[in-house]
């Protein structure tokens, strides 16, 4: 257990710093602005882009491995949102904030670089395909409901319209992309651009788990009850067991792969719960706690979780 801890300190203790200086510099949120764009348009999918480019084209069309993933998170939303509209009477639209949030973590800022750090280089492959799959079911479910529980007469296809445009545009799905077609037509950067690229991805690892400190930091925690204890239970435990047991019905799947699966499964809520809690004005602090909970308690779980599949825990 000690050497899992200290191969997970770094990287939470990036977090911490992060959060730290949030609570002691107290700068406005826009001040993220420049860092997130570095990460997000720059490091992030170089990183995305040379992994998967390095890799066989024959792992990136893994649809069992693909649908298995995708099922655990929509299970999570849909069975969150459910309850909540069922039991505690909540708007559609409120009930989608809080499926979003059990069951959309944080695969980029923190799965991409965990995997890496965690499994190794070749991580980058299945982390990234979780990582398209799931916004692009994320960015679909949750507008789509939200705009659906509106009681202005919205549309929905404008909603749906502009959803599939984030999700193609995506500078991380582009980069999978991009690298998915190096990868078929074995196409190899310049020395030039590979090195750029190079130091871009060096870069991503802690200026997003920084980041991702400082926004956590930022959150306030103000919705305690049900729905708050329901979506840790479901984010950090139901997810993980859900995508081990849709997993456990792919055969010959590679146990890097499965791993891969598990810890993105038990990653904390995103920072996109609260930005989709803004953007349609239902139930941000309740987005916030989530983010902030999910996020100090994973950094038990998660090396909880690392812990059992290095020592064989996991069947």
């Amino acid at each position: 257990m000690l050497t899992v801890l200290a191969l997970a300190f770094p990287f939470f203790a990036i977090i911490a710093c992060g959060f730290a200086a949030a609570k002691v510099f107290r700068l406005p949120e826009t001040g993220l602005a420049w860092l997130s764009i570095f990460i997000v348009w720059f490091a992030l999918p170089s990183m995305i882009f040379l992994t998967v480019a390095a890799a066989p084209f024959e792992q990136l069309v893994e649809w069992p491995f693909v649908a298995a993933t995708s099922a655990a998170t929509f299970l999570s939303f849909m069975g969150v949102f459910a309850v909540s509209v069922a039991f505690w009477r909540t708007s559609i639209r409120a009930a989608a904030i809080q499926g979003t949030s059990a069951s959309f973590g944080n695969v980029g800022y923190m799965g991409l670089p965990l995997s890496v750090a965690f499994f190794g280089p070749e991580a980058a492959v299945p982390a990234a395909l979780v990582f398209c799959f799931d916004c692009a079911l994320q960015f679909t479910l949750t507008p789509m409901l939200a705009t659906l529980g509106a009681r202005d007469g919205s549309d929905v296809w404008p909603a749906l319209r502009r959803s599939l445009k984030a999700i193609v545009t995506h500078p991380f799905i582009v980069a999978t992309v991009l690298g998915g077609l190096a990868s078929a037509f074995r196409v190899v950067p310049p020395e030039a651009l590979a090195t750029l690229l190079g130091m871009l991805a060096k870069a991503a690892g802690p200026a997003a788990l920084f980041a991702l400190g400082v926004t956590v930091g930022m959150r306030r925690l103000e919705a305690f009850g049900p729905p708050l204890a329901v979506i840790t239970l479901a984010k950090l435990i139901l997810q993980p067991l859900a995508a081990f047991g849709f997993l456990m019905l792919v055969s010959g799947l590679d146990p890097l792969w499965l791993h891969v699966a598990l810890m993105m499964a038990a990653l904390p809520t995103a920072s996109n719960a609260y930005i989709l809690a803004n953007q349609y004005q239902s139930w941000i602090e309740g987005a916030s706690s989530a983010i902030l909970v999910t996020t100090v308690l994973s950094a038990l779980t998660i090396p909880a979780l690392i812990y059992a599949i290095q020592h064989g825990l996991t069947p």
